[in-house]
């Protein structure tokens, strides 16, 4: 199998000579007939999967990780692969059965270990009692039954997730059930649906999003999305807020999809857009600040003359910062969305003057070491521009959000990397040469030092120490010697 390390291959092979039969079953196989790569074989057995495991991670030097002792399901870490093992479902007392009390038919067929370890998928004898792989090739994603929902709602949200990610359509009888008992995913573990969300938000996920909607799942989720319909909004836009913010989580995939359509080819040798695409959580993280970048629009909506919402960048972002906690998303990950709901508007402000041709490298200074991923914000910036199409939005607007961007990026490239390694002064000096303790006070002086730097108004070592002497006067005044 040239998905399986051989380490791993090597340990499953002496598990296959096993007595007791073992089953592959689920994702695996799924995955192997899309000829998708997968981390993890989930292994079925009659009874004895704990036993199992715990001889496995002891030979193996793995991990043993207890997933559900109630339902006998038991994790086995090695490196980044993982072993899941549990007994059949419920007590069944057939592979069959045990299929048949799982989410939807695509992860409802099963082999023998032997047989994954050793066939072509094309020759397994598949186990396939409700016609998993038809509904493969259809690229469709079918339940198994209403009452498979309500043994585990979250399988409701894995429905919507899976379609985002292998690009699937739920089926018509799926989404009746879905909306029939949506509320029930208020009984899930916060944990469990934040994983999901995390995994769902890392694939193409604008369409499946209205979906959601469309089935009233969303809105058990995040409820405060529900306030952003029917809030209307200035000419420069066609929709209002809540159709807004999803048509701009569509347009946030079509960004990360293809940056280069959308900024042009890179001005430098390394494209800084890259490092984005390879890593699925920062994706994650731009398309939720997109769906959220106007949560704060139905909270400080007010009309003078025109409408208006002021603040809404930094009301949004505490908003989300909540959603975040409720969920128990990662303080970095809610942290991380947040602080690009927070200054998604600043791209448009640094707009008006890089028009006007007053754009100073001060304020693009201050942009990149407030938003050190300031491709990202961008990103975002550009979805929502191209979420915008309304009578009174300015022409060529994205072409020059590119223009702006490479602006940034070549002033961050050509001075302030250059810079940062090679310092003109140190908190070294600070200490030495102006006998300072250190403290807070040593980032705020070499700040203004780079700052003046990176503006132009001092090239030297000397002048620096010269700016220095002047800011410690002015800041301690007499007190100084």
């Amino acid at each position: 199998m040239k998905f399986i390390p051989t380490s791993i291959y090597k340990v499953l092979r002496n598990l296959a000579e096993a007595e007791q039969e073992i089953y592959v079953a689920g994702g695996p196989i799924r995955d192997s007939f899309l000829e998708r790569p997968f981390k993890d074989i989930d292994l079925t057995l009659p009874k004895g999967a704990r036993e199992i495991a715990q001889k496995i991670a002891r030979n193996s030097d793995g991990h043993f990780i207890p997933l559900d002792e109630e339902e006998g399901v038991f994790r086995v870490a090695i490196n980044d692969f993982f072993l899941d093992f549990s007994n059949f479902r419920q007590g069944s007392s057939s592979i069959e059965k045990d299929l048949g009390l799982r989410d939807f038919t695509v992860n409802a067929m099963a082999v023998t270990l032997k047989e994954f370890l050793s066939l072509n998928p094309a020759y397994w004898n598949l186990i396939d009692p409700f016609e998993g792989k038809k509904d493969l090739s259809r690229g469709l994603l079918r339940a198994l039954g209403r009452q498979n929902f309500l043994d585990d709602p979250l399988r409701m949200l894995r429905g919507y997730r899976l379609a985002a990610e292998l690009g699937f359509t739920l089926d018509l009888q799926t989404r009746k059930w879905i909306k029939e008992l949506h509320e029930h995913l208020n009984c899930v573990a916060k944990e469990r649906i934040a994983a999901e969300l995390e995994r769902l938000f890392s694939h193409p996920a604008g369409k499946v999003v209205w979906l959601m909607a469309e089935d009233y799942i969303l809105f058990d989720i995040f409820p405060e999305l529900e306030m952003a319909r029917g809030v209307a909004q200035p000419t420069f836009h066609h929709l209002d807020v809540f159709e807004h913010i999803l048509l701009a989580l569509e347009m946030a995939d079509l960004v990360l999809e293809s940056p280069k359509k959308y900024f042009g080819e890179a001005l430098f040798n390394e494209d800084p857009f890259v490092s984005i695409k390879k890593n699925s959580r920062t994706k994650a993280v731009i398309r939720l600040a997109a769906l959220f970048h106007d949560i704060g629009k139905p909270h400080t909506f007010a009309i003078r003359h025109r409408i208006t919402f002021y603040e809404h960048d930094r009301v949004g972002a505490e908003i989300f910062f909540k959603i975040g906690e409720r969920l128990r998303f990662s303080k970095k990950f809610k942290k991380e969305v947040a602080h690009l709901i927070r200054h998604h508007m600043r791209p448009f402000h640094l707009l008006h003057e890089f028009r006007a041709g007053r754009l100073s490298r001060r304020a693009m200074r201050r942009l990149i070491k407030d938003v050190p991923n300031y491709p990202a914000l961008f990103m975002v910036a550009m979805a929502d521009s191209l979420a915008s199409a309304g009578p009174d939005k300015e022409s060529n607007l994205e072409k020059e959000l590119a223009e702006l961007f490479w602006e940034i990026h070549r002033f961050n490239e050509e001075i302030l990397i250059k810079q940062e390694k090679e310092r003109l002064v140190t908190g070294q000096d600070l200490i030495d040469l102006f006998g300072l303790e250190p403290g807070p006070i040593f980032r705020e002086l070499l700040e203004a030092v780079e700052e003046a730097r990176s503006e132009g108004k001092i090239k030297t070592r000397e002048e620096a120490l010269s700016l220095l002497g002047f800011l410690i006067q002015e800041k301690f005044g007499e007190n100084f010697k």
